[in-house]
């Protein structure tokens, strides 16, 4: 049985009805909802119950602590044996649901992923790949609501420091992984799960980028280097190309980028 855990934003409150009513109707699946008062109210005037959606009522906008308390939710519901980190602005077909559902049936990984793109077919983040006897550098790459993870595996819950709502923007995700670190992953092969595109903008960059070098200062130092080895040599290499095409705007957007991973 899966566990759901969407911390969730009223900006996004139609996706959220999109992904309540897909849920709704599907077997051995929790769906967990970590919703404000206000979002509490738009979901009780839509109707939105039922015997697998449990909404959490909390007021916090740190989403490492919503997390938490959906964590936390399902380690006390013995039926669940994987835990997934689906965003409120996250979608899933029955297509790509199957597919996920089938290989955990079938598998004793740790934790396995899934790649995000967007409607229109898009690549949004890093594509993961499985990477003979270097899988687990995926445990660096990947974003949140790529990860599923096996219940029983978590040892240590989302650092509340790090993440949408804390001083350190980003990086919550990749604490998590190192925090619950495995050689036993896997990601799954031609199976997505929608997210929209994402805008770059210099501002967001920043904040994202300052909260990876937090934590590339606050891990152990294998960690430290293999995640910045990870994650340095995209904005560089995105340099390199956009000064060939004199992209102004996006040579910006990599130089900042660069900077602060380097100097903070």
């Amino acid at each position: 049985m899966i566990g759901f855990v969407t911390p969730c934003s009223y900006e996004n409150r139609n996706n959220i009805l999109r992904i309540s009513k897909f849920f709704s109707n599907k077997r051995n699946i929790l769906l967990c909802l970590i919703v404000n008062s206000r979002l509490k109210k738009f979901l009780e005037i839509k109707k939105i119950s039922n015997k697998n959606i449990k909404l959490i009522i909390n007021e916090t906008k740190n989403v490492s602590h919503k997390r938490n308390l959906g964590i936390n939710f399902f380690l006390r519901i013995n039926k669940i044996k994987w835990i997934s980190f689906f965003d409120s602005d996250c979608a899933i077909d029955i297509e790509n649901f199957t597919k996920i559902k089938n290989f955990l049936e079938i598998n004793y990984f740790d934790i396995v992923f899934v790649n995000l793109i967007s409607p229109k077919g898009n690549k949004i983040g890093n594509t993961l790949n499985n990477l003979p006897l270097l899988n687990f550098i995926n445990i660096y790459r990947a974003g949140t609501p790529s990860v599923i993870i096996k219940k029983k595996f978590i040892t240590k819950l989302f650092d509340t420091k790090f993440g949408i709502g804390t001083p350190n923007y980003s990086a919550e995700d990749t604490k998590f992984l190192i925090d619950n670190f495995t050689f036993n992953v896997s990601v799954i092969k031609n199976a997505y799960i929608f997210h929209p595109d994402q805008d770059i903008d210099l501002i967001k960059i920043s904040k994202y980028s300052y909260g990876q070098k937090q934590l590339i200062r606050n891990i152990k130092v294998t960690h430290s280097v293999i995640f910045f080895m990870t994650i340095f040599f995209r904005p560089l290499f995105g340099l390199l190309f956009n000064f060939i095409k004199l992209d102004i705007y996006l040579l910006k957007i990599y130089s900042k980028r660069i900077k602060i991973l380097l100097y903070g």
